[in-house]
């Protein structure tokens, strides 16, 4: 087992990270958007960032789809390159990046410099950054410092950006801060026992060829997020896909050489998930069910306890427990960085 080194020491530091930011949620600067959202004051709501920050978003966007305003999640890059007419004098641009200097984020900014939107909502761990400075309001996520990967960035921008969301949707954040803190009880007592969880994943995992990680709604912010780190920090070319894509012609992959990491996701789409990993196995595949509770059926992955409301805070660790495992297996120094830095610079 490889001892601790900065990026694993991040992965450890996650519940405390993540108590800091929860301790520290600015509710109050939100109600006076809440309020303006409620009249109608924007035209559309358009929310973006890249890598971590971008799958984080996912599940915010989901719950602002409740809203009368038209809300487009889409990456900066292709809003710098391809979507600028969506932003207009009307318009909440909804910009986060964990360091707010992502050579996309600061294009944007300068291409919109005469025609600003109406209103920059911005989350950001780095308040002096370009980003946080262009804002009309930025909520800190109060990760810290991080070595490498995003590992505390991902988990706190995914919880300020959940609760956020929740507030300005008219829903009980408060509730959802508590059930927060309860998961981050949880993450804090599943990584204490980090190095067991990483043998216990070798031991269910086995030989690995073709690895699909699967998922759908709130979920796809783990799913895509845990292909991302993989690919940086364990140098695994492992895929994130929605479960209904899959059925949508991947379900070809489905032998004895693909393995699925399935997470169970949400109530109302749990079955149909299930339903999917047990027709995989049939054909010969190897699934492992992520889930808070043991499935009598498949090969289960627990996830920390959490209520429904922060799950997605949780489906994250196995996922950072599978880059661990990976860089193990291929000799390579977990989460340490080859050919990048921590900020992207160049396009």
């Amino acid at each position: 087992m490889m001892p601790p080194n900065p990026y694993i020491n991040d992965i450890l530091s996650q519940p405390a990270a993540l108590r800091a930011a929860l301790d520290h949620y600015p509710a109050e600067m939100l109600e006076p958007l809440r309020a303006r959202l409620q009249e109608g004051a924007f035209n559309r709501i358009v929310l973006t960032g890249m890598g971590s920050s971008f799958n984080a978003a996912y599940p915010s966007w989901l719950t602002l789809l409740s809203l009368a305003t038209p809300v487009i999640h889409v990456n900066t890059a292709e809003l710098l390159h391809y979507g600028q007419d969506m932003i207009d004098s009307r318009t909440l641009l909804w910009i986060n990046s964990q360091s707010g200097r992502s050579v996309e984020i600061v294009r944007l900014l300068e291409s919109l410099k005469d025609r600003s939107p109406v209103f920059q909502l911005s989350m950001c761990n780095n308040l002096d950054s370009p980003m946080a400075r262009n804002a009309n309001m930025v909520i800190p996520i109060n990760a810290g410092d991080e070595a490498t990967v995003s590992t505390k960035t991902y988990i706190n921008m995914l919880a300020m950006l959940m609760l956020a969301s929740a507030q300005l949707t008219g829903r009980d954040w408060q509730a959802l801060l508590q059930s927060m803190r309860k998961a981050a009880d949880g993450i804090e007592v599943y990584l204490a026992k980090w190095p067991e969880k990483v043998m216990e994943l070798d031991a269910l995992l086995g030989d690995v060829d073709q690895l699909l990680i699967l998922g759908r709604g709130a979920s796809m912010a783990a799913v895509w997020n845990g292909s991302l780190i993989n690919k940086e920090a364990a140098k695994s070319v492992f895929e994130g896909m929605n479960v209904a894509d899959f059925r949508h012609g991947p379900m070809e992959l489905a032998s004895s050489r693909l393995t699925v990491l399935m997470l169970e996701g949400a109530p109302q789409t749990a079955r149909l998930n299930r339903n999917l990993a047990l027709e995989i196995s049939s054909y010969g595949g190897k699934v492992l069910w992520l889930s808070t509770k043991t499935d009598p059926q498949l090969v289960t992955l627990q996830l920390p306890g959490a209520n429904e409301s922060a799950r997605p805070l949780v489906e994250i660790l196995p996922l950072q427990i599978l880059t661990i495992l990976m860089a193990q297996r291929t000799g390579f120094e977990a989460g340490k960085f080859r050919h990048i830095g921590k900020v992207t610079t160049r396009e």
